[in-house]
């Protein structure tokens, strides 16, 4: 019984304590950006809590504290006015059940998001070990906590719990888990709308799972369940909007924001080989570059149908957006599975050598979104 006893608490200790090297990892990465980034802030004389909560951060932070309380106006032209409806409810509902107790709501939507890239880096550590081994889901988690969007993880933005929720939907689905990874797919359809990416992830393994016929009736009720939160909030921004397509709407009138099928993006690349814009957009265009690569690279890599399936619509939806041009690595950084043939290479790299690239990455990429925040002024 002792024994018995022994084995269910090494159990239970085991997935968080193979964690851990990743998930030091992960908060020194962040801390060093924080502490970069409140370097440049001052040095450009914008208090750092200023910058961790600003551009989207500023309309999360209002839906926390007062909900959705804007109608939509419509002008003289015809155009609407902006409105938080064109952001989900999950991560500012989360920031706001901190904010209910207390907590000021730029603080609580820091720790939402530095509490929910930890869950995504430890889903992504066990993602990485599942696949591979342990030391490669130790360095996927290295990658991501260093790409050239991961400023947004330590601020007031929703791509950390969207990363979580995606990573654990992933992990579910490779241990066929099909209530778990259909419930955490409908969550992630009320963080972001590139929820449609995993909702088809989802679909693609039931499909596979119910050819196979395996596991019953549960890849069904996985399917059906992934795409319920996703809709429930379209339909919901539909009904305040007095249009069935509401929230694409406000996207295309009031954002510019929609699928163009990669019209910008290939105007943007052109104009970078012709050095007609700034070093910063050009920085963009090789991430854009390198991102196509990765993408073919890891269809090399023997993972599962839905991870294949997630990344390339992820990437697709990244690349397919008009406007917004510094935005694409932050568009990027939910496509983390496109990055495991670096992890796998990094795995095999001695920590010597190790400890001066994950470095130099780090400090290169912070400097990046600290830039675009700072000195450009711009939404990462």
């Amino acid at each position: 019984m002792t024994a018995t006893l022994q084995q269910l608490g090494e159990r239970a200790r085991g997935p968080i304590g193979s964690a851990l090297p990743a998930l030091t990892l992960y908060y020194a990465a962040q801390a060093i950006s924080v502490l970069l980034l409140t370097v440049m802030s001052a040095q450009a004389g914008m208090p750092i809590g200023q910058v961790l909560g600003s551009f989207d951060g500023n309309w999360f932070m209002e839906i926390a504290e007062h909900g959705y309380r804007q109608d939509v106006v419509i002008d003289a032209n015809g155009k609407p006015s902006e409105v938080s409806l064109a952001f989900f409810p999950l991560y500012p509902g989360v920031v706001g059940a901190f904010t209910a107790i207390g907590i000021p709501v730029l603080t609580s939507g820091i720790i939402v998001s530095l509490v929910a890239g930890g869950v995504a880096a430890w889903g992504l550590s066990v993602l990485g070990t599942e696949i591979a081994d342990r030391r490669t889901g130790t360095m996927l988690v290295a990658v991501w906590a260093i790409a050239p969007g991961s400023v947004v993880l330590h601020m007031v933005y929703s791509e950390a719990l969207f990363c979580a929720l995606a990573v654990w939907t992933l992990v579910a689905l490779h241990r066929r888990q099909w209530l778990t990874a259909g419930s955490l797919a409908l969550l992630a359809g009320l963080t972001r709308s590139t929820a449609a990416a995993l909702i088809a992830a989802v679909g693609v393994a039931a499909l596979i799972a119910i050819v196979r016929r395996r596991d019953g009736w549960r890849p069904y009720a996985a399917a059906l369940i992934a795409p319920l939160g996703l809709l429930g909030y379209l339909l919901y921004v539909a009904a305040r909007s007095g249009r069935l397509d509401g929230w694409f709407w406000l996207q295309a009138e009031v954002w510019y924001l929609g699928f163009d099928g990669g019209a910008f993006t290939w105007e943007q690349l052109g104009n970078a080989l012709t050095g007609e814009v700034p070093g910063w957009a050009v920085l963009v265009a090789l991430i854009v570059l390198g991102t196509i690569v990765l993408l073919a690279w890891s269809y090399t890599v023997p993972l599962p149908p839905a991870v294949h399936v997630y990344a390339t619509l992820m990437v697709v939806s990244a690349l397919g957006t008009s406007q917004f041009w510094q935005s694409r690595p932050r568009f990027l950084l939910p496509a983390f599975t496109i990055v495991v043939p670096i992890a796998i290479l990094l795995a095999k790299l001695p920590n010597r050598v190790l400890g001066i690239l994950l470095p130099v990455g780090l400090l290169a990429s912070a400097w990046f979104g600290g830039y675009l925040l700072t000195v450009g002024g711009m939404n990462p």
